[in-house]
């Protein structure tokens, strides 16, 4: 019986042994296993290279219009006491003020490099209302030109506008106001202005 426990507990000893050199593994700190052997160290895992996403461009941007426009007086055709209730400066200074606040791209003469180029020229604003619109827009080197007259019709007060390139002298576009007074017309002008520009937006 002693025998057969003895037996039992030597080979439950070697099995042992042989677990314990199973799990023994190397490492960094203790590179030989416990029986003296070594092993290479263990392999690391590599490292994904994370490709980049294709950049993407960037939206494009609205091309807004650009060049030189020349506002020009507007002609007073109407008649009689009715001539005095309308300015045609003060309505070509609301056009130019409009045309730059819809249209910031483009560049916007004042009234008064107007007149300075027009009298460099030999010319004046009085001048040039009786010649064709697009000739003076040539000449006061502007691409495009706004022109346009006052007038009274039946009951209601008239402006009309009209827009012309002036490499081609093609009309562009035309808009009229109209309104029973001169406040009317004032306050509805901006509508036939955004009407007018909408070819250079």
């Amino acid at each position: 019986m002693r025998l057969i426990l003895l037996a039992v507990f030597l080979a439950l000893a070697a099995c042992g042994k042989e677990l314990i050199r199973a799990e023994a593994r190397s490492t960094s700190d203790f590179p030989s296993t416990w029986s003296g052997a070594t092993t290479p160290p263990p392999s690391q895992p590599q490292q994904q290279t994370i490709q980049p996403l294709p950049s993407t461009p960037p939206p494009q941007q609205h091309l807004q219009t650009r060049g030189l426009i020349a506002v020009l007086d507007l002609t007073n055709k109407l008649r009689g006491p009715d001539r005095d209730q309308l300015d045609g400066v003060y309505f070509a200074n609301q056009v130019r003020a409009e045309v730059k606040r819809r249209v910031p791209g483009i560049g916007v003469m004042t009234r008064e490099n107007i007149m300075i180029l027009l009298q460099s020229g030999g010319k004046t604003l009085a001048e040039c209302e009786g010649e064709c619109e697009v000739d003076t827009g040539r000449r006061l080197g502007a691409d495009y030109v706004i022109s346009g007259d006052m007038l009274k019709i039946g009951s209601h007060f008239k402006v009309d506008l009209r827009l012309h390139d002036t490499h081609d002298g093609q009309l562009i576009s035309g808009a009229t106001d109209s309104g029973a007074t001169a406040d009317e017309l004032d306050a509805r002008i901006g509508q036939a202005i955004e009407e007018l520009i909408k070819p250079l937006r």
